[in-house]
């Protein structure tokens, strides 16, 4: 699979200074590993992803010892929730945390 798209053209934010960037498969494993998630809840059209996401995690944990088994992050896959009277999309909570509606993300009143 692809880990990165190289594109010989500006970007609408960064202009020239980058021509590759990295799939979303490859970023999100990495980022999952760094940032210390240890569990990164998906859709299950992720699910024939995983393979590669463990894979892409097995190599960013080879030789940290702060990430141990239990802490390692871990791709669970689930069908589409859907929740009645709550928001959770991302973006719109987001927009609640910006404008100050909410005290931040671990506002007690944030699903």
């Amino acid at each position: 699979p692809a880990l990165y798209r190289i594109k010989h053209l500006d970007h609408a934010r960064t202009g020239s200074r980058w021509k590759a960037y990295p799939m979303y498969d490859f970023a999100h494993a990495v980022s999952d590993a760094v940032e210390g998630i240890t569990h990164s809840l998906c859709t299950l059209e992720f699910e024939d992803h995983r393979p590669l996401y463990d894979w892409v995690v097995d190599r960013c944990c080879r030789s940290d010892d702060h990430l141990t088994e239990r802490r390692r992050p871990r791709q669970i896959e689930f069908s589409r929730l859907a929740v009645s009277a709550t928001v959770t999309s991302k973006r719109k909570l987001a927009a609640l945390v910006q404008a100050g509606v909410v005290d931040g993300w671990d506002d007690p009143r944030m699903p």
